[in-house]
């Protein structure tokens, strides 16, 4: 028997964020989701369901 918590659909949904410090982290591009040096910057951020790690792009203009 397995036991399945909650879903916060929040968490899900593109949210804005800061980063403040480089890191690797997936971005997501018109191309697909790559493994990227981010730079310091304002990004969009999501928790993938499949990938179960945060998926960052950077915001529409």
């Amino acid at each position: 028997m397995t036991y399945n918590a909650p879903v916060d659909p929040a968490l899900h949904d593109w949210q804005p964020c800061s980063i403040y410090f480089p890191r690797f982290a997936k971005l997501v591009d018109s191309h697909g989701v790559h493994t990227r040096l981010i730079l310091p910057g304002r990004y969009m951020v999501r928790r993938s369901r499949s990938l179960r790690r945060w998926i960052y792009r950077k915001p529409s203009s």
